[in-house]
């Protein structure tokens, strides 16, 4: 729990840093924000879950709906610390009528039926059967060793064995309070058991005890035994780390989710700007037969899109404001050559950083000869563009290949089921 309260704090800090720094570190604040509140929420869980619950009653199922088992974990002082116990919380009792019709049909069952694969009790070589209960589940069976060394409580013998002895097992046949026990005796090799276990024996005795009591509604739990103190705790499934892991989840989504959008701005700009190359190489080849030089043309086009703009009457285009960006840096004293190569590294495209090297070219050495470069420039870009609206047709086609063969399944079968119909008739 602390750890989990240790890794919330920080990404708090981290969160609150973040937000000081502004509005560019949005996306880390939130991940972060996330992931601490992920780190509180499994310090809650991980806190719920091992907290004490001192005196504790467990209430039992109605009649006819069977017992059931509860986990927990005891704290004893000076013997034990967080030892799990398992408890049974059998269901609400019958009327005594009912109990003996169930005990006497199971009395007959439970003989044949113990011995498992043994030949007989007297012999007894391989492991006990041990039903849990019988006449379909209307009968409990409990079963108690005089020494559990040498069979388990599942019957299991086991392989530690020194010497032949004798072992007392008791089944005890419980029908809603109704008892009958069945003994038999095998060999075994006798163990002692340690304090932990002995104590634990103790706690289940009473415990069993209290399971006899008829028409409780509740099992109330030992709080002492001998004088030592018990704390229970309810064994649960922590899902702390599984709160964590989810956040942390959900923080990776997010910030995948975020370069997914990044990457697509990307390429629907790339795809915009490379569209409208053919348009901009030909108004500049226009413009420069005309007479204009390239710098009165670049001007120009970037003031008739900026003007377009102001009046609304076109959407934005990224290769035009990139326009406008280097006639403005070329009026804050940018030099002419330095800002149309920087126009070419914006872009980031390969036709733009062409475009770039003949005007800077163009601007150099004089513009003779530039307006045949920049027509044929435009014939290339516009083949390039009816390339790319091919392409761009074909997978808009195959995206459509799968609806349009549903709706063809579903004409055949619309055509067909009744004419099969018919044919049955």
């Amino acid at each position: 729990m602390y750890w989990y309260m240790a890794g919330a704090v920080v990404c708090l800090l981290a969160a609150g840093k973040l937000h000081l720094r502004g509005v560019k570190k949005k996306k880390g604040m939130q991940i972060a924000l996330i992931l601490a509140g992920g780190f509180l929420l499994a310090a809650l869980t991980s806190w719920a879950d091992s907290a004490e619950t001192g005196e504790k009653q467990v209430v039992r199922t109605a009649p006819g709906q069977g017992s059931q088992e509860k986990e927990f974990r005891i704290d004893v002082e000076g013997t034990l610390e967080n030892y799990p116990i398992t408890i049974e919380v059998e269901e609400r009792k019958l009327t005594k009528e009912q109990r003996q019709s169930c005990l006497e049909q199971a009395k007959q069952e439970l003989e044949w039926s113990l011995k498992g694969e043994n030949a007989s009790l007297d012999q007894v070589t391989r492991p006990l059967y041990l039903p849990e209960s019988l006449q379909e589940g209307a009968v409990e069976v409990s079963y108690q060793f005089s020494d559990y060394d040498i069979i388990n409580t599942d019957g299991q013998l086991q392989q530690d064995l020194e010497k032949p002895t004798l072992v007392e097992v008791t089944a005890e046949l419980i029908c809603q309070g109704e008892i009958c026990i069945y003994q038999i005796w095998v060999r075994v090799v006798p163990r002692e058991k340690n304090q932990q276990e002995q104590f634990v024996d103790k706690i289940k005795s009473i415990v069993f005890a209290e399971n006899q009591r008829e028409n409780a509604e509740c099992l109330t739990l030992p709080m002492d035994v001998e004088g030592i103190k018990i704390f229970w705790k309810e064994e649960t499934s922590s899902i702390s780390f599984l709160i964590l892991l989810l956040a942390a989840a959900l923080a990776v989504w997010l910030n995948v989710r975020e370069k997914e959008k990044e990457k697509q701005k990307r390429e629907e700009q790339a795809q915009q700007m490379l569209m409208d190359y053919s348009g901009i190489v030909g108004k500049l080849a226009l413009l420069l037969g005309a007479g204009m030089n390239i710098s009165n043309a670049w001007e120009r086009i970037a003031f008739t899109y900026r003007k377009n703009r102001e009046n609304k009457e076109i959407e934005l285009r990224y290769a035009y404001e990139e326009m406008l960006g280097t006639l403005y840096e070329i009026r804050d004293g940018v030099g002419e050559l330095q800002a149309y190569e920087n126009f070419g590294r914006r872009c980031q495209l390969g036709v733009y950083r062409r475009l770039s090297a003949l005007i800077i070219q163009n601007v150099r050495k004089g513009s003779k000869g530039m307006q045949k470069l920049l027509e044929e420039e435009e014939w290339e870009a516009y083949e390039q563009r009816k390339v790319r609206a091919r392409q761009a047709g074909e997978e808009a086609g195959a995206k459509l290949l799968l609806p349009m063969g549903i709706m063809l399944v579903i004409v055949l079968v619309i055509l067909v089921v009744p004419a099969g119909m018919t044919l049955n008739f």
